[in-house]
């Protein structure tokens, strides 16, 4: 690995198996500028909703004629891309030719707010442990997905706005999640990318994803590479509640109630107005190689059907559950955030189920092994984060809700273990996750850009 451990953000990932912190984010884009800064500078870009700052780490020179932009913190429970941004910027800074004639941008997090309420899960190591402090905003309160529902929060505004002033070629989203393989989703066609992304993964061992429920309708240009188009995600995250408004009684102030932008409108897609296109990174923090299978699916009927009963009856439990506890919750983010899992919950239910909108998922294309494994995996891991959600926000509230806290407790445990049993996941260390994002990225940038070198790196 090329991280250069003097910083501290370094030193997390390489010496210490660790997601850096916000702070070591920070201190690591300030060294860098301090130390190089004919080529290196920091600025802030606008503000959170809290007020936290969104910074910029600058590496390029004065005469270099194309921006690419890299974004990381996008999801609050997604740490990966902290530690593949260290990697890839002292990288560009190790090879002069990176930054002759391509000018990198690090946005170095994009949801502060949201990382500070995930903080303590970036520090884990199992699965219970993760879900015990698990974060991740509403639908409506996250910033690269907010235009798409009308949501009009500052953080989306910063994103828009640097790309209109950047005109990136190449947007890259740094994403990550708890148990999975690695893909891509594009909105170029990224047929190119696929031998350079399969190489990297298979050099470091991560099991690449080639039937993920979130990609499940996009063309697939090679094994687990996909690409994005904008009816094809309205479909897809429409089914998965993600398109859905917020609670008609609890509107979020920054939420207001109006027509559905859709896809296009989401930071995605900005790009293109420039001529620019977007990549999405996606390298799971546990592997599993259940998720790669290729051959046809096994009764997949039957299997649907209990994905769609099992995902129905969790949020049926959940439901009951926040119900109880409502009278006790005050409105917190926590809160807030419980409800987008429990929205998918209902709508996944009725998009599996074979005897409703599930037999659409038998016929366009074949149900493979991956496929449906994509969709088990997404049965256990939304009521999962929904559990751990409304577990969190009935704890911050100290709300005198003792068997409904119980219970909560009963379930998270219950379904974690099943989520592990199905899936026997394997941490993967940080620094693998890193290099992978950052061989992505490498490699992308030099496909658009041929004069830019690809992937290759000394080990």
């Amino acid at each position: 690995m090329l991280t250069d451990t003097s910083t501290s953000a370094g030193r997390a990932v390489l010496l210490h198996d660790r997601y850096p912190t916000l702070e070591e984010l920070a201190d690591t884009a300030h060294l860098l500028a301090a130390g190089h800064p004919e080529l290196c500078r920091v600025r802030t870009v606008g503000t959170s909703r809290a007020g936290r700052p969104l910074v910029l780490l600058t590496i390029g020179r004065a005469t270099a004629t194309t921006n690419v932009l890299i974004v990381t913190g996008a999801h609050a429970d997604e740490f990966s891309g902290r530690a593949g941004i260290v990697e890839l910027a002292h990288r560009v800074l190790a090879q002069p030719s990176l930054h002759q004639a391509v000018t990198w941008n690090f946005l170095l997090c994009l949801d502060p707010d949201g990382a500070r309420l995930a903080a303590v899960g970036a520090g884990t190591r199992s699965l219970p442990e993760y879900f015990e402090h698990y974060f991740r905003p509403a639908a409506e309160e996250q910033p690269e997905w907010a235009p798409a529902i009308g949501g009009r929060l500052p953080e989306s505004r910063v994103l828009l706005d640097l790309i209109d002033d950047l005109r990136p070629s190449l947007q890259f989203s740094l994403h990550s999640a708890d148990v999975g393989g690695t893909f891509l989703q594009s909105t170029c066609d990224p047929a190119g990318l696929a031998e350079p992304f399969a190489t990297s993964a298979a050099g470091l061992g991560i099991p690449v994803e080639t039937g993920p429920y979130d990609a499940f309708w996009l063309r697939e240009a090679g094994p687990g590479v996909f690409m994005m188009a904008p009816h094809h995600i309205d479909q897809q995250e429409s089914s998965t509640g993600m398109l859905a408004p917020p609670h008609p009684d609890r509107p979020h102030p920054a939420q207001p109630r109006q027509a559905t932008g859709g896809v296009r409108a989401t930071t995605w897609f900005a790009p293109q107005r420039h001529g620019g296109e977007t990549v999405i990174v996606e390298t799971p923090a546990w592997a599993s190689a259940h998720l790669g299978d290729s051959r046809p699916a096994d009764d997949p009927h039957a299997r649907l059907t209990a994905c769609a009963d099992q995902v129905r009856e969790r949020g049926r439990l959940l439901t009951d559950l926040l119900d109880e506890s409502l009278p006790h919750l005050g409105d917190t983010a926590l809160l807030r955030a419980a409800r987008t899992p429990l929205t998918a919950a209902r709508q996944l239910a009725h998009e599996w189920d074979p005897q409703a909108a599930g037999q659409r998922l038998l016929h366009p294309t074949p149900m493979t092994e991956a496929k449906l494994a994509g969709i088990e995996l997404w049965a256990h891991r939304i009521p999962v984060r929904a559990a751990a959600l409304l577990r969190r926000a009935a704890e911050a509230a100290k709300a005198p809700t003792p068997p409904a806290t119980a219970r909560l407790d009963h379930l998270l445990q219950t379904w974690c273990a099943q989520y592990q049993r199905r899936f026997q996941p394997t941490w993967l260390p940080v620094a693998r996750q890193a290099e992978h994002q950052a061989n992505t990225v490498q490699a992308a940038v030099a496909l658009s850009h041929p004069t830019t070198p690809g992937a290759r790196r000394d080990r």
